[in-house]
């Protein structure tokens, strides 16, 4: 058996930061779909990250642009609101993600967070919706330039030729089901075999150092928002923001080295693994069960894990 994850590269950090972050509450959403449920603390979620992240990426030496929000709060439903360039939409998130592909280098690192509603079963994420008057046809394929659904491959076909590093990060429901397959790992949402699962890891595939992977609030299943002592969160942004070392009073990260990083690197694994020993609900112990109060992280798998930042 394996037992460690691997990383086979220098920590460049001499590159830009780049920070998305997506907040949508939904509270603008037509009266005739009620089943588009009100998400109160996505939006906090996405502040609270993009400034997080980019006071880490600081610490470690980086260049930080101004990290780019998406967001939707309040029940607005005007042409003024929709034309805004930081209105969470299809169409500005796939504008935003296409400036930084025709700007990133090789020596960046992107980081995308998204929070708000996955669809049950699919994983497919909701985007805020532009209209004035009438219903969101939900019923549209995810193609149809209306439709407000983005699926894995719409989104990855825009993040995939960023050079550099990427990361996208999701707080949403289902959120397990956008884990692609890697190098040296199956989806265990989709690829429930675990013959198939150890016949992927131990095949005689080239490992490849990863420069795109991506991380989860549940595997397929719901994820949630609660209230804390001192903050509100959703369960899993509230457990990756301890990570980084966030302090909800102060607005600032603690000084020093993260509680996720270990021997003074910041990686996937090491917030992953944090992650799951802190987070308030428990994970479950097997994928193929579910019980009550549970929420799962996922992420790529694989025996390569992806440096972020050193200190």
């Amino acid at each position: 058996m394996a037992s460690c994850e691997l990383y086979y590269e220098e920590p460049v950090q001499r590159g830009t930061v780049r920070i998305v972050s997506i907040g949508i509450s939904y509270e603008n959403r037509p009266p005739e779909n009620k089943s588009i449920k009100f998400l109160h603390q996505t939006v906090r979620d996405a502040l609270n990250l993009s400034e997080t992240l980019a006071q880490q990426a600081k610490t470690a030496g980086w260049e930080v642009a101004t990290p780019q929000l998406l967001l939707q709060e309040g029940a607005s439903r005007t042409e003024e609101t929709f034309d805004q360039l930081d209105y969470a939409s299809k169409v500005n998130l796939e504008k935003t993600l296409n400036e930084i592909k025709d700007s990133a280098t090789i020596d960046d690192l992107t980081i995308i967070t998204y929070s708000g509603h996955g669809i049950e079963e699919t994983g497919e994420l909701l985007m805020a919706h532009t209209l004035t008057e009438g219903a969101i046809d939900l019923s549209l394929p995810p193609s149809d330039p209306e439709s407000i659904i983005v699926t894995p491959e719409w989104l990855y076909n825009l993040i995939r030729p960023i050079k550099g590093k990427k990361l996208l990060i999701l707080d949403s429901c289902y959120s397990g089901l956008f884990i692609p397959e890697s190098a040296s790992s199956l989806n265990w949402v989709y690829d429930k075999g675990i013959d198939d699962w150890y016949g992927k890891y131990f095949s005689d595939e080239e490992y490849k150092i990863p420069s795109f992977m991506v991380l989860t609030a549940s595997a397929d299943s719901d994820s949630y928002e609660i209230k804390f002592d001192d903050h509100n969160h959703g369960v899993f942004t509230s457990a990756l923001l301890a990570a980084l070392g966030w302090n909800h009073t102060t607005e600032e990260i603690a000084n020093g080295v993260p509680p996720a990083a270990q021997n003074e690197m910041l990686t996937i694994d090491s917030i992953y693994k944090y992650i799951k020993k802190n987070q308030t609900y428990p994970v479950r112990w097997s994928l193929f069960s579910i019980g009550e109060n549970v929420q799962h992280p996922m992420v790529t798998g694989g025996a390569m894990d992806m440096l972020l930042f050193r200190y």
